[in-house]
């Protein structure tokens, strides 16, 4: 993506996060609403060089109204399948095969590989919020650093995971 796009992105999205927030609010709720407004930009990113947009502001909001939705859809699957009386004793693991542990190893290496290529700053804000499920606020308070910071740290590492992630496959 070129540099002026990543700047016209970036720029869309700071001026307008906080009312995102607010309408993300308005969809999933305050739990969800920085994750919602986080996977937009993320989304804007993988796309900001691929189309040409007349109004990105709407854009920016047709996106964010899609992820709300996809959370909604993901909650409400996990909702149904809780809410089936399943006798626990019925059920029965099966075991992956080997060559289905041997792929998800490989994956969980060059996730691995990825994350230690990031600065430690990066790859810390990314792991307590994917992994230890922080919220932003809540590390940048941690670390002692602005919000914003973490919110960079954050997208710009699972930038490099999906990048990573997808040059590996090739």
């Amino acid at each position: 993506m070129p540099s002026a796009d990543k700047m016209n992105l970036h720029a869309l999205y700071a001026d307008h996060r906080r009312e995102l927030t607010a309408f993300a609010r308005q969809r999933v709720g305050e739990s969800e609403a920085a994750d919602v407004v986080q996977d937009t930009y993320l989304r804007m990113m993988q796309y900001a060089g691929q189309v040409s947009l007349e109004n990105p502001r709407a854009y920016l909001y047709r996106i964010a109204a899609n992820v709300a939705t996809d959370r909604g859809i993901a909650q409400k699957a996990c909702d149904a399948r809780l809410e089936q009386d399943i006798e626990l004793d019925t059920l029965s693991a099966v075991a992956p095969s080997v060559e289905a542990t041997v792929d998800a190893r490989k994956r969980i290496d060059r996730c691995i590989a990825a994350l230690d290529e990031l600065p430690a700053a990066y790859r810390h804000a990314f792991l307590l919020h994917r992994i230890d499920g922080l919220t932003q606020g809540e590390i940048a308070s941690a670390l002692e650093i602005p919000r914003r910071s973490v919110e960079r740290y954050i997208a710009k590492a699972l930038e490099h995971c999906l990048k990573r992630a997808g040059s590996e496959r090739d």
